[in-house]
């Protein structure tokens, strides 16, 4: 299956891609389109992928609501606890409540409810999720509704006491699905879904230290995720067998947004807990392994152990271990169609740090296997077995070192003390990696007793020091994404050199040739930086190779010599091919999308891409007069490839050439010679770069259009002219970019832009820049 591994770089998370400015930027994974950019985009009936809804399976016109049931909303199926209603569903509807904030949903006993919209995320293949709340409903119940071109998944909450409406795709058709509480079972009752690996040995004092320093950062972060990075995202290959195509007989592609909405859910789950970490979908495929075995037999041919001894592993899943070393993710998981009795439950997992071993990649990345059934079946007994969507993220929990709730943990600890799931009696409630009583209700979270919102009364949804799953998977996390090293690019962020998902600032001193990164522009996180004397100079920052990480790129304004410092580092140097010194580097951007960024090179009107800093792989690019400058390079549509801004400084003429082809350009308003660009970068995190414009003859009036249209302003503070923008990034990781100032004595950060929000910066002596300098 291949995945579009642009904008969002095949991430189903909550955050890269979203429009969320709660708990985790998304959230993190944070719409991939917002505002007025998506407005337009609703009135041409287009999804934040650019699919046109008239075309989808949800291809209703707007009428109001996001359906309308068929049959004269009569079910045509019952099943068990299950009854199918027919739908038809509104794309449009959903896309236009991005823009107004709310969404209705008719529900099968003719009532309404009224979701508030939260945020949306782009995902794989085009597929994009919606997700809401009840107005004035439980705050700890969401919806989720995952939209594909031929298929679309969903959870509801009802808030009327039922449990959430469920949207189901069966072949070409969609269904409103009601659950009858009362006819369902847990396939969980008498199986153990915890698999317990051999015992590690012992772990090298450096390392565990090292992993404990990066567990404490992790911990300290929960207030607010970063957005999705190497070190804090949990990288997912799939396979997926016929069982679990055939139960919604789903078409290949529709197999995606079934996936896609099974992340969402599992990323929901994270960032409800305040959990800085997140799962990303990097390849998915359909294996030919039965679907009639037990879920444990299937994890040790999966894993190869039975956490004692060697199994044989059959050839039909070698494609999916194949998969998980190509495509560097730290788990894999086979996904089945839930078979009752024969699954013997809803899945399967090794409980990596099990009796609170430690965990490290080299001993315990072999374990990064699991097993899920989803969906539901009718038992001997006429009642329904059923797997929620849940089940999953339960799954990966156990990999993350996260056990049950003491009562179902069979005396087995996870890999901290407080590593427990959490079900509460009074308050009638379960956790996400608790196994509830019947007729409690479920919380898509993990345990956290900083949390409070859980239950009726409301109350702790943990107990600190023994049962906080949050802390513990804030903990483990960035073990478990350091298993396989990163293959499938991040969309990354500006001057980010640690790759933690915040901006960075490198400073060089004009007078000494000395060089310093300031961490977050924080002059008390230090990060030394070789010297290295002109004419050598610094002509760009990018993340040359993909992994996350910026890179310093070097050159010989004498010789035309170049070199890229990796990570900033001149220990980890990549020398390139020499450019005679009338070629000048006008920009970095990652022009194609593939998470590597390019080097812009221009000579007179002549113009050339190096694709990854390579020479010998240019592109081509159209001439345009000298007189025209380069004023920003940013991707101002969120197609995940990075666009040209060229400026006429005599004329105030601006045009953008999208992907850096003059063939597709963007028209910008033209704006008199005394505006400059004072610099390019996403201020209000709708995925769409927009243009900071600077007044030069006036009292320092600034202005900034978002997705670089003039009709779309936002109003900056003004500031007098003898303070300048040196910098632009996003030095707090909530995904939207912020404004380094600096004048003869001071400097100052405003965040998103903001005056109100400012951030102070310790004053450094102005032979110091910061690079490359403006």
């Amino acid at each position: 299956m291949k995945f579009r591994l642009g904008a969002c770089a095949a991430v189903v998370l909550l955050a890269a891609c979203s429009g969320q400015k709660s708990d985790s930027q998304m959230a993190a994974l944070h719409g991939s389109a917002g505002g007025d950019s998506l407005k337009s985009q609703a009135r041409a009936g287009m999804t934040p992928s650019g699919r046109d809804v008239h075309h989808s399976i949800a291809n209703a016109p707007d009428r109001g609501t996001l359906m309308a049931y068929q049959n004269q909303g009569k079910p045509v199926k019952r099943e068990g606890a299950f009854t199918y209603y027919p739908v038809s569903m509104s794309e449009e509807h959903a896309l236009k409540g991005v823009v107004t904030g709310h969404m209705t949903v008719p529900l099968p006993d003719g009532s309404e409810v009224k979701l508030k919209y939260e945020r949306h995320d782009e995902g794989i293949d085009g597929n994009w999720t919606w997700v809401g709340r009840v107005e004035g409903g439980d705050p700890m119940q969401e919806a989720i509704i995952t939209f594909g071109e031929e298929a679309v998944f969903a959870s509801i909450p009802q808030g009327n006491g039922k449990p959430p409406l469920s949207i189901r795709t069966r072949g070409t058709g969609l269904y409103a699905v009601q659950m009858d509480p009362t006819k369902v079972r847990s396939p969980n009752v008498g199986h153990n879904d915890m698999a317990i690996p051999e015992a590690s040995g012992l772990v090298d004092t450096a390392v565990s230290q090292a992993l404990a320093a990066k567990a404490q950062v992790a911990q300290n972060a929960v207030a607010m995720a970063a957005p999705p990075t190497g070190v804090n995202t949990i990288d997912v290959a799939v396979g997926y067998t016929a069982g679990f195509r055939n139960q919604a007989a789903l078409k290949q592609q529709s197999v995606t947004t079934a996936l896609t909405f099974l992340l969402q859910v599992a990323n929901q789950g994270l960032s409800n807990s305040k959990v800085n970490g997140y799962l990303r979908l990097v390849n998915a495929q359909e294996v030919s392994y039965t679907d009639t075995n037990a879920n444990q037999t299937a994890l040790y041919e999966l894993t190869g152990s039975n956490g004692a001894s060697n199994v044989t592993i059959p050839a039909t899943l070698t494609p999916l271990r194949t998969a998980r070393d190509q495509y560097g993710a730290d788990v894999a998981l086979l996904v089945r169609g839930f078979q009752q009795p024969e699954h013997q439950g809803c899945g399967i997992a090794w409980l990596i740090g099990a009796n609170g071993a430690t965990v490290t990649p080299a001993q315990d990345a072999k374990w990064g296997y699991g097993v899920v059934s989803f969906g539901d079946d009718l038992g001997a007994d006429g009642n329904s077995y059923y797997c929620a969507a849940e089940s999953m993220v339960h799954e990966v929990g156990h990999l993350l070192g996260s056990a049950h709730d003491q009562a179902n943990s069979n005396n087995t600890p996870g890999r901290y003390p407080y590593s427990y799931g959490y079900k509460n009696t009074a308050g009638n409630f379960y956790t996400i990696m608790a196994y509830g009583d019947a007729g409690q209700t479920p919380y898509r979270l993990f345990s956290n007793p900083n949390l409070t919102t859980c239950g009726t009364p409301a109350s702790a949804c943990g107990v600190a020091n023994s049962a906080d799953n949050a802390r513990s998977l804030n903990q483990t996390i960035p073990v478990v994404a350091q298993f396989r090293a990163t293959v499938v690019p991040f969309r990354g962020t500006a001057n980010d050199f640690d790759g933690d998902g915040r901006s960075d600032v490198l400073w060089r001193n004009s007078s000494t040739a000395g060089n310093v990164i300031w961490k977050t522009a924080n002059s008390s996180t230090q990060q030394h930086v070789y010297s290295l004397n002109a004419p050598w100079t610094v002509v760009g920052i990018g993340d040359f190779d993909g992994d996350g990480k910026a890179d310093i790129l070097w050159r010989n304004l004498t010789t035309g010599a170049n070199a890229i410092w990796k990570s900033g580092s001149a220990t980890t140097q990549q020398t390139i091919s020499s450019v005679a010194t009338y070629w000048k580097v006008v920009g970095i951007g990652d022009f194609d999308g593939d998470g590597k960024s390019d080097i812009l090179w221009r000579n007179g009107s002549n113009n050339t891409i190096w694709k990854g800093g390579v020479a010998s792989s240019q592109q081509a690019v159209g001439k345009l007069d000298a007189v025209w400058r380069v004023a920003g390079i940013a991707d101002f549509n969120g197609d995940g490839r990075s666009d040209i801004l060229w400026r006429n400084p005599t004329t105030g003429a601006n045009v953008i050439w999208r992907s850096a082809s003059s063939s597709s350009t963007q028209a910008v308003t033209s704006v008199a010679t005394y505006w400059f660009v004072a610099g390019v970068g996403d201020f209000n995190g709708d995925g769409n770069a927009d243009i900071l414009w600077r007044n030069s003859s006036s009292a320092g009036s600034n202005v900034i259009w978002r997705s670089a249209i003039a009709t779309q302003q936002q109003s900056v503070s003004s500031v007098a002219s003898y303070w300048k923008v040196v910098d632009i990034g996003d030095y707090d990781g909530d995904g939207n970019a912020d404004i380094l100032w600096r004048n003869a004595s001071n400097s100052t950060i405003w965040k998103s832009a903001n005056a109100t929000t400012q951030q102070a910066v310790s004053t450094i002596d102005r032979a110091w820049m910061p690079q490359p300098a403006r």
